[in-house]
């Protein structure tokens, strides 16, 4: 019988193809319709009736008009009672309401029973926002008839005395943004599990390919954007005042270097304080910040250069060149910050996913790369190059960190091409020239030219013995060279010459005249402290709580003093669990020997190693930093992935080839290893993915991110079930 012809094996084969897509869609529906509704359907049957009002504490006043007023917050508590089960509260409407961005209101419960004696304590903080509808539900639980409201509120704080509802019916809610990130995780593990059907078509040129690659890296490139867009991080056009030192935090300062570019001038115009002016050691932090306290009448600026009288611009010079400066000279307005750090780290994206590319292109010249691969890389490269765990911020201290990535990816990227084309020059000079710039973005990512060594390294041999030879092999590789090298002189000159004007050195960059947190000019960091920094930067655990947003920051205890600022947890841990790959050395260095990427492996490492040094050795500890190192060892990772891609998954090999799924039952009794191991790895790297993504979604409502507050209570009504 011809299989072909029975409709019953058709379909049998049609499901085989797609089940995972339809389990998947199953499990969103389940998700969304059951558990994240779960309320709706435990209330369908709810009476609801009013809380009895049982009083207040001492530290609670309450007035006309619905509002109260934290006195004490110790003593800031409201009971109520029921005579049924209290499962549900919903926070009704007062008139005293005023939506906006600092309207939360937060409290922990108290629990009891009727057969209790005294109170239960959740420590917990929950609440509700006026801005969000869905926040006003509530759970509780536990047969509980009484409850009493916590309030975690400051002493002074008015908030709502809002008339409360026991066992309210929960509406059923759908939400796009909830059913959009489980599709995307859905999508994640179906596209990327080891079966998949990418794994098994060949990465080139044709449309099969060309399509969902531009897909893959418009949706990998928008991801930051989205998530920035969704943070909506408030402009700061003038410096912002920071309390705790007594100065301005110069955020404008890259619009001041705009102005100053425009007016030919090296310095920046802020207004000067004498006394500060005359200090013996102006980096001095606690003496500065006593000094701004006596002498307020001009301000003193904060995070931003100071030299001989003037303030300064220690960060690169390239985006005021390309982006700010511009921007003022058409328009006549500022550029803001906002539109520095969207297109900058679209300009970093778009670099990032030509260079998964072309990189794939490099190790295919050996062996086949699949398809699924470079998708995986695209993402993976996204998740792991930091700019999206920063980017809702909204900075303006990632726009040259952005910038740099930009630069050096697409060097990168026009290096290999160069490569490709058999050391074609134009390529050799634009890469390099690209490579060069971002000595003007970020000094320390120009250590990602140390990648050029292994690389080129078949070429550079291949130049000397042609010299050695003859006179025209001698002029090619003089001419070779030129190309190399030439670029940085041409970029490096005028940057020495800018960094002379400012400062008297042409390598003082400015970062030791920093006004910050710390002298940086006087300070020295204990070489024993950098294991400590490897640990918070790669491998500390993230904070994980079952209570959302489920991710908390991470503290960072060091035994000396050192700059430091909370972060979510290590590198591999949170951003990128893929990359732990990299320590299975014994897995895929042999691999990576049969299609010559062990060299790129090792270059990426060495030059993400050397960059991270200096991040330590100069700022501590800080996630922001991430961005400087994180792309570079991507790169290792990305080669790493290619390796084991063109071995597991072999795709011009036998049945893979053919584009045919091998039957399950076909050697059943057969432990084949090779199929094991691919299933291990790539349904590794499925999961993987999807958790770092789930992470990046999450660790945006963590406290102090930027967040509208309408979303952040939204997302955090999605878990009243818990």
């Amino acid at each position: 019988m011809n299989p072909q012809g029975d409709p019953r094996a058709a379909m049998t084969s049609a499901f085989r193809r797609h089940a995972a897509a339809v389990i998947a869609a199953i499990v969103v529906v389940i998700l969304e319709l059951f558990v994240f509704n779960l309320p709706f359907w435990q209330t369908l049957g709810a009476h609801p009736v009013e809380a009895h009002d049982d009083g207040v504490g001492t530290g609670l006043v309450v007035e006309e008009g619905g509002i109260a007023v934290v006195t004490d917050p110790d003593q800031a508590w409201r009971d109520i009672s029921s005579d049924q089960w209290i499962e549900y509260l919903y926070m009704g409407h007062t008139n005293s309401e005023h939506p906006h961005q600092g309207d939360p209101v937060r409290w922990r419960i108290s629990t009891a029973k009727n057969t209790d004696g005294g109170w239960y304590d959740a420590n917990a903080d929950v609440g509700y926002s006026p801005s969000s509808e869905a926040s006003r539900y509530s759970r509780v639980g536990g047969r509980a008839t009484r409850v009493r409201i916590r309030y975690q509120m400051d002493k002074g704080t008015v908030i709502p005395y809002n008339p409360i509802t026991v066992n309210p019916r929960v509406p059923l809610r759908f939400e796009p943004l909830r059913l959009a990130v489980e599709i995307i995780i859905a999508a994640l593990i179906v596209l990327f599990r080891p079966s998949s059907r990418l794994y098994r078509t060949p990465f080139g040129r044709g449309r099969a390919c060309i399509v969902p690659l531009a897909a893959c890296a418009a949706l990998t490139c928008l991801t930051p954007l989205a998530l920035f867009a969704m943070a909506a991080p408030q402009e700061s056009p003038d410096p912002v005042y920071w309390d705790f030192y007594a100065t301005y935090q110069a955020t404008d300062q890259y619009q001041r270097l705009a102005d100053a570019i425009l007016h030919g001038r090296p310095w920046l115009d802020y207004p000067v304080n004498s006394a500060f002016a005359d200090m013996a050691n102006p980096y001095d932090t606690r003496s500065r910040t006593l000094l701004a306290l006596n002498h307020p009448e001009t301000p003193i600026y904060f995070d931003v250069a100071f030299h001989d009288g003037k303030y300064y611009s220690y960060f690169g010079v390239l985006p005021a060149l390309l982006l700010f400066a511009p921007f003022k000279a058409v328009t006549g307005m500022r550029l803001p910050t906002n539109a520095g750090v969207a297109i900058s780290a679209l300009l970093a994206s778009v670099a990032c996913a030509l260079l998964v590319i072309q990189i794939a292109r490099l190790i295919a010249r050996r062996r086949p790369v699949s398809l699924g691969a470079v998708m995986l890389g695209m993402v993976m490269i996204m998740l792991g190059n930091g700019i999206a765990m920063l980017i809702q911020l909204g900075l303006f201290y990632q726009i040259p960190q952005e910038m740099a990535v930009a630069c050096a990816a697409g060097g990168i990227c026009l290096w290999i091409e160069a490569r490709l084309r058999g050391l074609d020059l134009r390529f050799l000079v634009g890469g390099s020239l690209l490579m060069a710039l971002t000595i003007a973005c970020r000094p320390q990512v120009i250590l990602a030219s140390l990648f050029a060594i292994p690389l080129f390294a078949d070429d550079i041999v291949r130049l000397w013995r042609g010299g050695l030879a003859d006179r025209r092999g001698l002029v090619r590789e003089a001419a070779v060279w030129a190309c190399a090298i030439v670029p940085y002189l041409l970029v490096f000159a005028p940057q020495f010459a800018y960094n002379m004007v400012r400062f008297g050195s042409p390598t003082n960059f400015g970062a030791t005249h920093n006004l910050t947190g710390y002298d940086m000019t006087h300070f020295h960091a204990p070489l024993t402290q950098y294991p400590a920094f490897v640990f918070h930067y790669l491998f500390q655990p993230p904070n994980l709580t079952a209570h959302f947003p489920f991710v908390g920051w991470d503290a960072i205890p060091l035994t000396t003093w050192r700059s430091e600022h909370p972060h979510f947890g290590g590198w591999f841990m949170t951003d990128a669990p893929f990359a732990l790959i990299l320590f299975a050395i014994v897995l895929w260095r042999p691999l990576a020997r049969r299609v010559r990427a062990t060299g790129l492996v090792a270059g990426a490492l060495t030059s993400a190693l050397l960059a991270f040094l200096i991040n330590a050795r100069i700022t501590g500890v800080d996630y922001r930093y991430e961005i400087d190192f994180a792309w570079m060892i991507m790169i290792a990772v990305l080669a790493v992935l290619y390796a084991l891609d063109t071995e597991l998954n072999a795709v011009g090999d036998a049945y893979a080839a053919a584009d045919v799924v091998p039957d399950p039952d076909a050697q059943a009794s057969v432990f084949d290893a090779h199929d094991t191991l691919r299933r291990l790895m790539f349904g590794g790297f499925a999961i993987a993915v999807a958790l770092a993504f789930l992470f990046l979604f999450l660790k945006q409502f963590a406290d102090g991110m930027n967040m509208p507050v309408r979303i952040r209570w939204d997302v955090a009504s999605w878990f009243l079930f818990m």
